[in-house]
């Protein structure tokens, strides 16, 4: 797959204070971490690397500002603000091309299910899988087709089919399935009879009672 450029700049300090008013200025403070390279402290324009990770996940080349090397990389965790959804801060994890990583891949379902036009009801339950595979060869995302599908149908962990990479999660695990309508009940007149009957027996009990007395 092709790299996604951004940029970045080196972050001269660090600690929750300095995170607070970087994030006020329009930054988002990030980490770079990796096994063959330097760690850095790193500056991300907010709108630009927002915009980067709604429509692009894979591969990274991170220009620094005032280095010559980029960082090739893929985001390894992001934390949200929980109200608003902004990103807080960025993990970014160093690559070697031809060294195997393990990154998580969004699964996107494609098409209008036949069991869903038919009343039923999708439920998608794992949107992301755990994959392991060569750098060039991330995916951006995982598309299962489930116009065929009719109620009762599900699609499981090892029912996806993708070349060059290796699924690590549980093979058994329900990504999606197409489940029965949900049918209320009809109450029938004897039913309704009953409830009301027991509904008013406690007032004709404490009539009896009162007349009693």
């Amino acid at each position: 797959m092709a790299e996604v450029n951004i940029t970045a700049k080196k972050r001269e300090r660090i600690g929750k204070g300095s995170a607070g008013k970087y994030r006020s200025e329009g930054w988002i403070p990030a980490e770079y971490y990796s096994s063959h390279d330097d760690n850095q402290h790193l500056l991300l324009y907010s709108k630009d690397f927002e915009t980067t990770l709604t429509h692009s996940h894979g591969l990274l080349n991170v220009a620094v500002e005032g280095e010559k090397k980029s960082l090739l990389c893929v985001v390894k965790d992001v934390q949200y603000e929980p109200i608003r959804g902004h990103v807080l801060h960025v993990d970014f994890q160093g690559v070697r091309m031809g060294e195997k990583i393990t990154v998580n891949v969004p699964i996107i379902l494609q098409g209008n299910s036949a069991g869903v036009k038919a009343g039923g009801i999708l439920e998608h339950l794992i949107r992301e899988a755990e994959v392991e595979c060569l750098p060039k060869d991330i995916p951006e995302r995982i598309v299962i087709d489930i116009t065929a599908l009719q109620i009762g149908d599900s699609v499981h962990v090892k029912d996806i089919e993708q070349e060059n990479i290796k699924i690590l999660d549980d093979p058994d695990e329900t990504i999606l399935l197409i489940e029965h309508p949900r049918i209320e009940k009809e109450v029938t007149a004897e039913e309704e009879a009953e409830v009301e009957e027991e509904l008013t027996e406690p007032e004709l009990i404490r009539e009896r009672k009162e007349e009693e007395e």
